[in-house]
């Protein structure tokens, strides 16, 4: 599951709030089911669901996008994309954008390359918290992706790891030192109980005949 990560103030903050959002679903337009079953599945390793003639269903990194056929595109149609400077640089609108992990964004960028898929990769804000990374593409059809990895949100993944574990476990470490502790007291109880006080000794020899 993404994470995405905001404050108040707008932007990335070490200190921003992290919303775990609900998968979404997105569709687009592809001139070729098998085309895009090609580029999705085999270069991007998105799993594919619910499919047939007109339709591919696709599990994206936990969210659902749908590929439906477009004839009017024809095989050799690309979608038309409007492009706005943003930052210098020209953004497709619209576009799909996600925010991966480190890890996740780097073996992305490792498949794209083994497959010879053309792409835009982009480093930003090096020198203060939250550096972002950027990377943007085209399917076959012409519809524009973006995938992004922050280090701050990276950090936050693994804080909330961390977290549902410590959550997980907890209650078995509590029950674990909770019988540790009962059978110390145990054993102390029965060792005291076996001792005869020091005090008693004497007295126990002059009784006796």
């Amino acid at each position: 599951m993404q994470r995405v990560s905001c404050s108040l103030s707008g932007g990335y903050s070490p200190k921003s709030v992290v919303v775990e959002p609900t998968p979404f679903q997105i569709a687009v337009q592809v001139r070729d089911i098998a085309e895009a079953r090609r580029f999705y599945q085999g270069v991007l390793g998105c799993v594919e669901g619910r499919s047939d003639e007109q339709r591919l269903d696709l599990d994206l990194y936990g969210h659902r996008l749908v590929c439906h056929l477009d004839p009017q595109l024809g095989r050799r149609g690309r979608a038309t994309l409007h492009y706005d400077p943003v930052v210098g640089k020209f953004v497709p609108v619209s576009h799909c954008g996600l925010v991966l992990g480190t890890k996740e964004w780097s073996a992305l960028a490792e498949r794209l390359m083994q497959h010879n898929v053309p792409f835009e990769r982009s480093v930003c804000c090096k020198s203060v918290p939250g550096e972002q990374a950027t990377l943007r593409l085209l399917d076959p059809t012409g519809n524009a992706l973006e995938f992004k990895s922050s280090r701050i949100v990276a950090e936050q993944l693994v804080r909330r790891e961390r977290k549902k574990a410590l959550v997980k476990y907890a209650p078995w470490a509590i029950l674990a030192a909770f019988i540790w502790c009962w059978i110390l007291l145990h054993a102390h109880a029965g060792e005291s109980a076996n001792e005869i006080p020091a005090q008693l000794i004497p007295c126990a020899s002059k009784c006796m005949p």
